[in-house]
């Protein structure tokens, strides 16, 4: 997913396809505009921007719009990126039961459905097979535009994706690393794959449809039944040695330099939502007071960590420390991820963002440390904007953009 950046359009054999990249994805960038102002911004002509425009226009890409407000004079023609020119399919594969959904390429979820529990699939390839065809007859049903017009799918997966071979590995659920997602989906629609690690395209999303800056260091921390996160360097995912990123496995405490992880990693096991809810269910077997005893006596399966975070706020004691210990752990890897990698914002975002109470137990008390602990300016720390939605969204902005891109390399050159 290259740009090509250059300065201004001055090779004549390439003059038009270059003009007609750099106004598309300054389109896709901006919004909708007036032809004098890309002519403006882009340092073109009004004549080159008119014929570029009407070339996107016939072809399907852009659409004309009356703009009856924000231009100097009323009824001036602006020009948008035509959302159903394409739609991509976006697939979490982390998430409770897996989603699905149709995307178009102004990133608007056109159809969307939830299906198997991956853990609970005896043939997660039949399930998702069923839950994609499923997602795309009923998005046809209530749109024609869509019909025949999906260009890729782009999956968000719970794993590390080997770029050389597009194996899975670390994946959280460890039966997806014998799958070869890539070449059975490419293979039944006919359409380009994309993958990447959920944490990752959930950080994109938050870039692309948050509101964050456009070339941004953040990092966003996925806080679920595991931990992940994703990293945002100058606006672009940071994948290392491929491994960048597993924050789940950072260690907190020096005793346990040598702890074996493979599935789960040591901040997993001491500060995501399973261990929040297993480290109530020990204290409660051995009698330790709370609220939450006489749900435990009655109805053991109902403890879950909605309901932990529910009587934390209440006031519960068992329960606002086993959240004080997982903020601990959290500030921790946090601090240790910051003074490396000095992120403009850290985002906290997964399940954890639907718990009640989450910013005022969670993200307050975590940034309220890291301003204390750190040897500088903290970053800013916030909750996810999109909730569940960055996942989805990152996958769908992934394909688009690899996409377009590959159609419209040329893009207008950003200061940093």
């Amino acid at each position: 997913m290259r740009k090509l950046s250059i300065d201004n359009a001055v090779n004549a054999s390439q003059q038009s396809q270059i003009n007609l990249s750099l106004i598309f994805n300054y389109l896709r960038d901006s919004g909708s505009t007036n032809r004098s102002r890309i002519a403006e911004d882009l340092g073109l002509s009004i004549p080159a921007v008119s014929r570029s425009v009407e070339t996107l226009e016939e072809s399907g890409r852009i659409t004309r719009q009356i703009d009856d407000q924000g231009t100097a004079r009323k009824g001036t023609p602006v020009y948008a990126v035509n959302p159903h020119y394409g739609f991509v399919l976006a697939v979490d594969l982390l998430s409770i039961q897996t989603e699905v959904a149709v995307v178009d390429f102004s990133g608007q979820i056109q159809c969307r459905e939830k299906g198997f529990r991956p853990e609970e699939s005896t043939d997660v390839v039949r399930d998702l097979i069923k839950l994609i065809d499923c997602c795309v007859e009923k998005a046809a049903a209530s749109s024609e535009s869509t019909r025949g017009k999906i260009k890729a799918i782009s999956l968000g997966v719970p794993a590390v994706v080997d770029r050389n071979t597009g194996k899975l590995m670390l994946s959280y659920y460890e039966k997806y690393e014998s799958i070869d997602f890539a070449e059975v989906l490419g293979t039944r629609y006919g359409i380009p794959v994309f993958m990447e690690n959920i944490s990752s395209l959930s950080a994109l999303g938050e870039k692309k449809y948050g509101g964050r800056p456009s070339n941004e260091t953040l990092v966003l921390i996925e806080i679920g039944n595991g931990i992940g996160s994703g990293i945002l360097l100058e606006g672009s995912v940071y994948r290392g040695n491929g491994f960048a990123g597993e924050i789940g496995f950072s260690l907190t405490e020096s005793e346990n330099v040598t702890l074996p992880g493979r599935k789960t990693g040591f901040l997993e096991r001491r500060a995501s939502l399973s261990a929040l809810k297993l480290n109530i269910l020990h204290e409660l077997s051995f009698g330790v007071e709370s609220t939450l005893t006489a749900v435990y006596e009655a109805d053991l399966p109902s403890i879950s960590p909605p309901l932990i975070f529910e009587h934390a706020l209440n006031g519960d004691e068992l329960c606002l420390m086993a959240i004080s210990a997982m903020v601990r752990q959290i500030s921790t890897a946090l601090h240790n991820m910051t003074v490396i990698i000095n992120p403009e914002a850290i985002i906290i975002g997964g399940d954890v963002c639907s718990m009640p109470g989450a910013e005022e137990l969670l993200v307050v008390p975590i940034r309220e440390r890291l301003k204390t602990s750190l040897p500088f300016t903290s970053p800013e720390i916030s909750m996810s904007s999109l909730g569940s939605e960055s996942g989805i969204l990152g996958a769908a902005t992934m394909a688009i953009d690899s996409l377009l891109l590959a159609e419209s390399p040329y893009h207008q050159k950003t200061s940093s």
